[in-house]
């Protein structure tokens, strides 16, 4: 994270500068949304905020390191929403898993911005590209969070005993192919509807009862 300078003497506000800084990465996720990376210029993150263009690159030195940091806190505030879900108690599995897909769609209905972001972010920055949550490399902490999440479904005898690598792995291609298909089609989006929508065809499957 980027220190601020500030002025000898003048006292450091540790609570003023976050907020300073989570304004400048709301406003810049915005604009290079609308704009792409290439387009932006900071002075149009700076006068959306009503500030000088000093004050946006004493928090970050360069436009990379705006746009990155923009894309980071997106995928900080996806983990922490589905983390706070992976870790509740799970007495119904069915309900446990549309609680999952609901909160992935609702965080992307919420910050549709965030999507055109994660696109910009493979295309530009291939170096930096993150998984959206899904794909995790096995020992990583989320991979820890996917195992004990799957085991308390599979335990329940509700679900099949797929392996949790394959469920995870279909659900993010999935969930992701879903929310790209909503930004680039620019069709109107209902995540309720989706998340039934899914899990109908997950759950209840296409065969009729008896040919499967």
């Amino acid at each position: 994270m980027e220190t601020p300078s500030r002025k000898p003497g003048r006292p450091r506000d540790p609570e003023l500068e976050a907020r300073r800084r989570g304004q400048i990465l709301d406003t810049a996720a915005k604009v290079f949304a609308g704009f792409g990376f290439a387009g932006t210029q900071v002075q149009v993150i700076a006068d959306r905020l009503g500030v000088g263009n000093g004050t946006v690159y004493r928090y970050f030195p360069t436009k990379e390191a705006l746009f990155l940091a923009a894309v980071e806190r997106g995928l900080e505030e996806l983990t922490a929403e589905m983390d706070a879900v992976l870790d509740a108690p799970a007495p119904d599995p069915v309900a446990h898993v549309r609680r999952a897909v609901r909160t992935y769609l609702g965080f992307f209905h919420r910050r549709p911005e965030m999507a055109e972001l994660f696109i910009q972010e493979r295309a530009a920055f291939p170096h930096h590209h993150r998984p959206l949550y899904f794909a995790r490399k096995d020992g990583d902490a989320i991979d820890a969070k996917h195992s004990r999440f799957w085991e308390q479904l599979v335990a329940s005898g509700v679900l099949r005993a797929v392996p949790r690598e394959r469920f995870f792995a279909v659900m993010g291609d999935l969930l992701y192919g879903t929310i790209l298909t909503n930004l680039l089609s620019g069709r109107p989006t209902d995540p309720d509807a989706q998340t039934a929508d899914i899990l109908d065809v997950i759950l209840g499957g296409l065969l009729a009862e008896g040919k499967r």
